[in-house]
């Protein structure tokens, strides 16, 4: 399995954020003591920006002198993913929001691309879905997630970034129990199966107008 390693991305309350870490979906509690001053944060943001955009820049050159080499074009989209939810994450500037978007449709255009040759790859779809999410395309997001449970019905990581664009996209708390509640029957290790009950809580909690949870 691809692991790719992905930054922070949308927060659907104040204690559950979510992490893409290639093609396994995490999710983590952000109750831990802050150990860093805005500054700092905001200085390694940029910091971590600049970098994936000079790396971007150099999975591009290298693609225009050899275009058909797959793996280039799959890192290349993978960079504009982390890129983009960087970028997202780090910023409310409109102008950083535009660019992030930018770069994710790139990520999204990118991962078309590799799944002409990589037809199916169940991984490859969930990143292409996630980044669709992100960039605004919450048609192709839905339809893309659909398929790929349509091919693995019991895909851990489709099923869990399903349930949140559910949440997400759609408000669909009912929708997202029950794609949670599938991830479970996984059996994943006890601290993913933990993380999903308390998403399954949240979306309990939205349906039942009790937000304190």
């Amino acid at each position: 399995m691809r692991i790719k390693h992905r930054a922070i991305a949308i927060i659907i309350v104040a204690l559950v954020s979510i992490s893409m870490i290639g093609s396994t979906f995490v999710l983590f509690f952000s109750d831990s003591p802050v150990t860093q001053t805005a500054a700092q944060t905001a200085n390694t943001a940029d910091s971590q920006i600049a970098d994936l955009q000079g790396q971007v820049d150099a999975f591009n050159q290298a693609l225009e002198k050899n275009p058909g080499d797959t793996n280039l074009r799959l890192n290349l989209a993978d960079k504009y993913y982390d890129l983009g939810l960087a970028q997202l994450s780090s910023s409310q500037d409109q102008s950083i929001a535009g660019a992030a978007t930018t770069n994710l449709k790139q990520a999204v255009a990118q991962y078309q691309e590799v799944l002409k040759v990589n037809k199916d790859d169940v991984n490859i779809l969930v990143d292409m879905a996630t980044a669709a999410f992100y960039s605004g395309d919450n048609t192709l997001a839905e339809s893309t997630f659909q398929h790929v449970l349509a091919i693995k019905p019991d895909f851990y990581n489709a099923l869990v970034n399903y349930g949140i664009f559910l949440i997400e996209a759609k408000s669909d708390y009912i929708g997202a129990i029950e794609e949670f509640n599938k991830a479970l029957n996984t059996n994943p290790p006890p601290e993913s199966a933990q993380q999903l009950n308390n998403l399954i809580s949240y979306a309990q909690s939205k349906l039942t107008g009790d937000d304190s949870k």
